[in-house]
């Protein structure tokens, strides 16, 4: 169904549709042979994030394999995308089938009119396909992993850069992501969060308590004497794998930097991004690290005012319908800019995602 790019009629159309379809299971034919030719804001890059679909991809991907800019690796790239967006829009007719009692079905509808192709709409009595009910935590079909194990390989895979130990802390609900992590070839100490209080956990996990209790039993040794003291941190680990519920986030990672400043590299799990409910929030982790897609980060630039919990859960179901046309399409191989991260597509198996970590900073918002 493709209509003009109008968000008012979109979501007209899809209560609509949703209505149409509450008593009886049919097919849903567009209604509208105009399809939209092209975006003008969309360039060369915009299309690797096959986001949309527009006759004048095709016209944007050849100039680039003819300017003669690109390097060997880029130029295979380019008409591997050339060849994939050839092949999707050439198709006729692409299927979706949803059932009206599943939870997402409204998103997907939204989701697939901004493809900019013919989708049909199948409703379905009976679940053809499901989603399940935590799009990050729990792997969703035809995907090799869950957004949240890909996160956990972003930190392993940043981790192993270097043999520093490490000091992971992790609340109750991440206990199982942790139970099993073993490191080669490296220290490194678990540590439960059970505090209520951040300052205190801080202060006694990054030896500073101790610190405090050393000194003043040598202060005692010369009452008389004033001594300069400033309490230091432990030195037996360089880096803090922070897995916590998003909430306690805001006031763990101030905290540790409070008592730990820049001794340690604080390294955040995905789930610090869920607590954000605008992107300028993530100041408040200013100089840790987050798994962060390069993508989400040029959203973030230009919209300082969604919840990046309810952004990635969008991204999950987006990139499971791109999944939807890959194979539709007959495409065989395909790296994508995902919403969530590095997308990579191959016919023949699970897909698998690559989910950067980037450090926080107040160089994310400028562009």
């Amino acid at each position: 169904m493709i209509f003009k790019k109008n968000k008012y009629l979109l979501h007209f159309l899809t209560l609509v549709i949703l209505a149409s379809c509450s008593t009886t299971s049919k097919t849903l034919i567009p209604n509208s042979n105009e399809f939209l030719k092209g975006n003008s804001l969309k360039n060369f890059e915009d299309i690797y994030n096959y986001q949309s679909y527009f006759e004048d991809d095709l016209v944007k991907i050849q100039k680039a394999i003819d300017s003669q800019k690109l390097n060997q690796e880029e130029l295979k790239n380019a008409k591997i995308l050339k060849r994939n967006y050839q092949k999707i829009l050439s198709k006729n007719k692409y299927t979706l089938t949803l059932n009206l009692n599943q939870k997402y079905s409204k998103e997907l509808i939204e989701l697939a009119y901004k493809l900019n192709l013919p989708i049909n709409i199948l409703w379905a009595e009976s679940k053809q396909f499901s989603l399940p009910e935590n799009l990050l935590s729990q792997k969703i079909d035809g995907f090799c992993s869950s957004l949240y194990q890909d996160a956990l390989t972003a930190l392993k895979r940043e981790i192993n850069k270097n043999t520093d130990p490490i000091l992971i802390i992790y609340s109750q609900e991440y206990e199982s992501l942790v139970q099993d992590w073993e490191l080669n070839n490296r220290g490194f100490m678990k540590v439960k969060y059970e505090s209520s209080d951040f300052q205190e956990f801080s202060a006694e996990i990054l030896g500073i308590n101790s610190s405090k209790k050393r000194f003043k039993k040598i202060s005692k040794l010369n009452p008389n004497q004033n001594l300069n003291f400033a309490p230091r941190p432990r030195y037996d680990f360089k880096q803090i794998v922070i897995l916590l519920n998003p909430k306690e986030y805001k006031s763990m990672i101030p905290a540790l930097r409070y008592h730990g400043g820049s001794s340690f590299k604080y390294l955040n799990f995905i789930s610090s991004l869920e607590g954000i409910n605008a992107p300028l929030q993530l100041l408040d982790y200013e100089d840790s690290w987050a798994p962060i897609s390069l993508y989400t980060i040029s959203k973030i630039q230009k919209n300082n005012s969604e919840s990046l919990e309810r952004y990635l859960e969008l991204g999950t179901l987006n990139e499971w319908l791109f999944l939807q046309v890959l194979k539709q399409g007959g495409i065989r191989s395909a790296r994508i800019n995902g919403i969530t991260g590095r997308i990579i597509y191959k016919s023949n198996g699970c897909t698998k995602r690559e989910i950067p970590l980037k450090k926080i900073s107040t160089n994310l918002f400028l562009f």
